[in-house]
């Protein structure tokens, strides 16, 4: 029988099922809103139009959760056959997948230069950097009027673009809204939808690190301001860690940009009259369909060509988007470190870069390309032999040939700066058939978890990786297969469905505390098992 719908947050999140999810949502409509969609289309050479599966965390994480749901999630046209789609699509509303349908998507279509502004100015090159702690202060960014320009003209006007379509979505319907915005592109939307839907249930969720105080005063005030009191329109805001949580209500606490108050045993921001809850969740991955996948004839073929290509040597792999947060430069620089101060390795490993190309409309992307492919040439030119290639460099949008990847490694280097969560190392952790060590960065919001079942890395000395790499070349086989096996768990332990179930279930205990009328009194449960780190 299922359980009344009223017993949503006290359902167990380690057992509950997608039947019971469907139930509590029966009078609920779930509205996702990010940037980048699930899915995006493109003109094959034969002139026809396919989809192609979207790129990066979020549409991973949210692809999989949203298979219960009935959603409808809103992203920001990425080519023109999008907009054909969308215009075609009766609604406006996109079925996915087709043949099937368990969610449906829909696009923004805002003009190429309002987007520009938004996206490249803004949240690419002032924003993205910003909370990945990656300003080059003596040089970028340089903030003037026509950053400015874009904050108001580009980041605003596609802000206020969502949310008019996410108004419309919620007056298209009389069932109870839930809306779920997206990582640093939406902070102003939830403002801007309040002030036209005053009682809607709101989440944001950051996919990528918060800043500590000081470093987020390099944001100009007005936008510090703005930014602060658009996510504090929120009625739930998430982050992947404790830390991330504990910077955040500093930035509010410190009253300059907003004034506000903040309970930091509660966790609650009051700003006006409007409070806002301040949790984390560590996002994760839908195991069992990677594993699905890792099963495709696709995959399989892959495998073999890494296997020829390795030979009986050991396979060192890294799989990432070329982006200056991955710091894939560095890991270049430490495999030639390792390659000079153990020479004993020569010809008995292979560094496999599978990379995907990444904002290629920057020059800070494309130089970083440019500077990632003359490394690992340079590697190759001073370390190869006749048989031996030391460095093996792709850059290409290849999923298959990343799942494989990941099932091969012998170790498996994960070292960004800093990185929200990182899912790669998790995917890895499930994938690995071979007793792989994950050598993972202490600045990855990951490490908190997966720490004890994998390497650590200081991203920025290239002596240690080199060190590290050794290490994890070398350890012993039961070693190693432990260390696999506790990672394993570790990962299997949480899955994307629980991480989006935990956001329901915030709103869900939010609308009980309006219902009920004890907002004053009313604290937020305890956090379940795997929200806390020990």
């Amino acid at each position: 029988m299922d359980r009344d719908s009223t017993e949503f947050d006290e359902l167990d999140l380690e057992t509950i099922t997608p039947r019971q999810v469907r139930q509590y949502l029966k009078d609920k409509f779930v509205i996702v809103a990010s940037n980048r969609g699930p899915v995006e289309f493109r003109k094959e050479e034969d002139g026809t139009i396919k989809a192609h599966r979207g790129a990066g965390g979020v549409v991973t994480a949210m692809s999989t959760a949203l298979v219960a749901t009935d959603a409808v999630w809103i992203s920001s046209m990425r080519t023109k056959e999008d907009a054909k789609m969308a215009r075609e699509a009766p609604g406006g509303r996109l079925a996915m997948p087709p043949d099937k349908p368990q969610y449906w998507v829909r696009y923004i279509i805002p003009e190429k230069k309002d987007f520009q502004q938004y996206y490249s100015v803004i949240s690419n090159s002032i924003l993205w950097p910003l909370q990945h702690y990656l300003y080059d202060v003596l040089r970028r960014p340089v903030i003037d009027e026509s950053v400015h320009e874009a904050w108001n003209n580009g980041y605003r006007k596609v802000n206020r673009l969502f949310a008019d379509e996410i108004v419309r979505e919620i007056r298209s319907t009389d069932k109870k809204p839930l809306i779920f915005l997206q990582d640093y592109h939406l902070y102003l939307c939830a403002q801007y939808i309040r002030r036209k839907e005053p009682d809607v249930l709101i989440h944001h969720f950051t996919h990528c690190p918060w800043a500590q105080p000081d470093y987020f005063r390099m944001l100009p005030h007005g936008m510090r301001r703005e930014l602060l009191q658009g996510m504090l329109g929120n009625d739930v805001l998430g982050f992947h860690t404790p830390h991330y949580v504990s910077n955040f209500l500093q930035c509010c606490r410190e009253g300059e940009a907003v004034r506000a108050a903040v309970d930091t045993k509660r966790r609650l921001v009051r700003h006006g009259a409007h409070e806002t809850y301040v949790r984390h969740y560590p996002i994760s991955i839908d195991h069992e369909a990677l594993e699905r996948t890792a099963g495709r004839k696709d995959v399989a073929d892959y495998r073999g060509r890494l296997r020829s290509l390795a030979g009986d040597r050991k396979l060192l792999v890294r799989v990432d988007r070329v982006e200056p947060s991955k710091n894939i430069l560095r890991g270049l620089q430490g495999y030639e470190h390792f390659l000079c101060r153990y020479p004993d390795w020569k010809e008995r490993v292979i560094f496999a870069n599978f990379l995907y190309p990444s904002r290629s409309d920057l020059k800070e992307y494309r130089d970083l390309q440019r500077d990632i492919e003359e490394a690992a040439e340079a590697i190759n030119r001073e370390f190869g032999t006749e048989d031996w290639e030391p460095v093996h460099l792709e850059i290409k949008d290849n999923y298959p040939r990343s799942v494989a990847a990941q099932i091969e490694y012998d170790a498996l280097l994960v070292n960004p700066v800093a990185d929200g969560m990182n899912l790669v190392c998790k995917e890895g952790a499930v994938l690995n058939q071979r007793g792989g060590v994950i050598i993972l960065s202490v600045n990855a919001g990951a490490y908190q978890e997966m720490r004890g079942t994998v390497l650590p890395l200081n991203p920025l000395d290239i002596a240690e990786t080199a060190d590290t790499i050794r290490s994890a070349l070398q350890i012993g086989e039961r070693k190693r297969k432990s260390m696999a096996r506790s990672a394993r768990e570790v990962v299997q332990a949480n899955t994307s469905f629980k991480w989006f179930l935990q956001q329901m279930r915030a709103l869900r205990r939010v609308e009980k505390q309006r219902a009920e009328g004890k907002k004053e009194k009313a604290g937020m449960p305890e956090l379940p098992r795997y929200e806390r780190f020990e």
